[in-house]
């Protein structure tokens, strides 16, 4: 197996001056034992290796980590210790690993507003060494790739903010790196600009032979894209695996819905009992709980309603979510997690 990012016991620590100020939930303070000195970490003995032509995604709250590590793999930020080979390379080699890499961030403000899209992305070409017709050939390819190539000649300005992800996607794309670091990419479209999203990315692995890490606090963007996901919290890798594995290790627990024929006040109260985290929508006469088969819980909520003559109209049991599984390591729920970090 070639890997495309590899890491062991990754890690960066700041020094924090007194009088600094430093903001971000990822800034975790601790104390070094030194006078006038604390010690910050922001990522924590990370152990990544992602093989080439995955799709791998780093999922955390804001400031679990997740920019920093990035920011390493890509060579702009300089870990405190451990080891990182991106493509192969030593992260010591930032000139092979940028040549490689590409990069993506959220809310992209580095384009010319007043130049077209095929004007800026000259400019960008430029600074990759790229001129002439060499130049002209790889920019009229990379707008191509994100079906950008009818609005080549409209200004940046007039773009929509999903068609300027895209142009940010197709820059990255211009010196054609083999790694693609996708921090946030879909934080500020709209519902119908992500699904466009999800769908070039998925392209552009195969098309352009990418593997793609992408960084992310949305959930069911990391379940529905993602080969494999690792779950970072307060700096440090909480697990890794695929998102059915992942969901897999709560099991035997599953989520069981009822529909029932009916309801009575008074077996609401014989369940809470039983289940005091149970949830009931007395309207539509349905019941949802968490239980394992072995626990006996289903045995006996159905043992109950049936001594009520109560009738079971449906009854469905679902795996933990991915959102779930998160909330399992880390103590919070898809509503807490943030935007950023």
């Amino acid at each position: 197996m070639t890997l495309a990012v590899e890491t062991k016991n990754l890690t960066k620590v700041y020094e924090k001056q007194h009088g600094w100020r430093l903001t971000g939930a990822e800034l975790v303070t601790a104390s070094a034992g030194l006078a006038g000195v604390e010690s910050v970490t922001a990522v924590s003995g990370v152990n990544l290796a992602v093989s080439q032509g995955e799709l791998f995604g780093l999922l955390g709250s804001n400031g679990a980590g997740k920019t920093t590590l990035t920011k390493m793999l890509c060579t702009l930020v300089v870990p405190t210790s451990g080891t990182a080979k991106i493509g192969g390379y030593d992260l010591k080699q930032t000139g092979a690993i940028r040549a490689t890499v590409g990069l993506v961030v959220s809310n992209e403000r580095s384009f010319y507003w007043r130049l077209s899209a095929r004007r800026n992305l000259m400019f960008f070409a430029a600074m990759h060494g790229l001129f002439g017709q060499t130049a002209v050939t790889r920019v009229n390819d990379v707008l191509a790739a994100v079906e950008l190539q009818n609005v080549a000649e409209r200004r940046f300005g007039l773009f929509s903010s999903g068609m300027r992800q895209r142009l940010a996607i197709a820059r990255s794309l211009l010196h054609q790196p083999t790694i693609l670091f996708l921090d946030e990419p879909s934080r500020s479209l709209d519902p119908t600009a992500t699904c466009h999203l999800h769908e070039l990315i998925q392209g552009l692995i195969v098309a352009q032979n990418l593997t793609v890490f992408l960084i992310t606090h949305d959930l069911a963007e990391a379940e529905k894209l993602c080969d494999r996901v690792a779950l970072i919290h307060q700096s440090q890798i909480q697990a890794i695996g695929r998102p059915v594995d992942l969901r897999q290790q709560l099991q035997p627990q599953r989520r069981y819905r009822l529909t029932l024929d009916r309801w009575q006040q008074d077996v609401a109260a014989e369940l809470k009992g039983l289940l005091p985290a149970m949830q009931l929508d007395a309207v539509h006469h349905e019941l949802s709980f968490w239980a394992s088969e072995r626990d006996g819980l289903v045995t006996a909520v159905l043992d109950r309603l049936r001594a009520h003559q109560i009738d079971i109209l449906t009854i469905t049991a679902t795996p933990p979510s991915l959102e779930e599984v998160f909330a399992h390591y880390t103590h919070e729920t898809g509503e807490m997690m943030g935007d950023e970090g």
